[in-house]
């Protein structure tokens, strides 16, 4: 039974987040897999709300008094007040993307409701394909500037920068380019340890090169606060992953091939199956690109998608389309950005 114009509306309205009854097969994405909707859009480690405003902020300690002393008795004390916070400050991003429909289609017109339904499943996959694309690019690169418009969120090489400063490894990783008070708001120059860790290798499938690196990395970027407090990057807690491209892959997974001499018949015994420190290597098909070999050392217990409540990826109702009486637009909205609250439990390594 075919539906009058008049009901499509409200019939799409109720059925556009049903399941699929009919299946298809997707072609038309990019790349293998999507890091942003597979580790930003589960759990609440990577992603947490945030109520209205127009930024997302947060306190950094950058100082120490510097009272503590030994004294003798009748001892002149040693007092002093400085000014111990600094405030980091992330505006919101926001994102749009739409499907529409025309109600005189064919395919809406003498066709059953299953057939609709597989039509308006179809260009529904599409535009969260499209966001897809989006987060991902955004994800993996860093905005040109502060004054960029429309706003880009800061992504991964936004806030973990590459330095030659220290091959060997150091936290030498300072201001995004483009951005001259700082990432988020604070200077390297002016808060030293606002800085991420970095270092240079050559070979990746070496234990004496990347992995020595790599070792050292996730070593020095452990922080643990000697006294509790009401700590936002949870210190002492890892929650790592190590984000690098399919070359780098391959040749951490030749190192361990060439480790063990009870392969058996299996000759990619450890393909998708390398670890660091129990966590994982992860491969990120848009960084193949990247022809320093790259790879990101993320504790997720600092860096996460912030998203502004009631603007997670919202589904909007079909509207008319200006001067188009037929046509109904459905939009998706997002507002967010990538918050690390903690640069220096960050690192990257790449060939310089």
């Amino acid at each position: 039974m075919s539906l009058m114009v008049d009901k499509m509306d409200d019939f799409i309205s109720a059925t556009i987040n049903s399941f699929k009854r009919k299946n298809w097969v997707d072609l038309s994405l990019d790349k293998q897999h999507y890091i942003f909707f597979e580790k930003f859009m589960k759990g609440t480690k990577t992603r947490r709300p945030h109520q209205g405003g127009s930024n997302i902020e947060w306190k950094l300690q950058v100082d120490k008094l510097d009272n503590a002393h030994w004294n003798e008795l009748y001892a002149v004390d040693r007092t002093g007040v400085k000014d111990l916070l600094d405030t980091a400050k992330v505006p919101f991003a926001k994102a749009s993307a739409s499907w529409s429909y025309d109600l005189m289609e064919d395919s809406f017109n003498n066709s059953d409701k299953e057939r609709i339904i597989r039509e308006i499943d179809v260009r529904k996959n599409a535009c969260y394909s499209d966001l897809a694309e989006l987060m991902e690019d955004s994800l993996w690169s860093a905005p040109s500037s502060s004054t960029q418009s429309p706003r880009q969120p800061y992504g991964i090489p936004f806030w973990i920068q590459k330095s030659t400063t220290t091959p060997g490894g150091g936290f030498t990783g300072g201001d995004p380019s483009g951005f001259s008070d700082g990432a988020a708001g604070v200077k390297v120059s002016d808060v030293p340890n606002w800085s991420n860790w970095s270092f240079n290798y050559d070979t990746a499938g070496s234990r004496d090169d990347l992995v020595s690196k790599l070792r050292k990395a996730i070593t020095h970027t452990k922080f643990k606060s000697p006294k509790p407090y009401n700590n936002l990057d949870k210190s002492g807690n890892n929650d790592w992953a190590f984000y690098t491209n399919y070359d780098v892959i391959a040749e951490l997974e030749k190192l361990l091939e060439s480790r063990n001499d009870n392969l058996g018949a299996d000759l990619a015994k450890y393909m998708g199956s390398v670890l660091v420190k129990g966590n994982p290597v992860i491969w990120v098909p848009a960084l193949d690109s990247e022809t320093d070999d790259p790879i990101y050392g993320v504790n997720h217990q600092v860096l996460a998608w912030h998203f502004k409540t009631g603007y997670d990826f919202v589904e909007h109702k079909p509207i008319a389309a200006p001067n188009q009486h037929l046509v109904r637009n459905v939009f998706i909205d997002t507002s967010g950005n990538f918050v690390c609250y903690n640069r220096r439990r960050l690192f990257v390594g790449y060939k310089a």
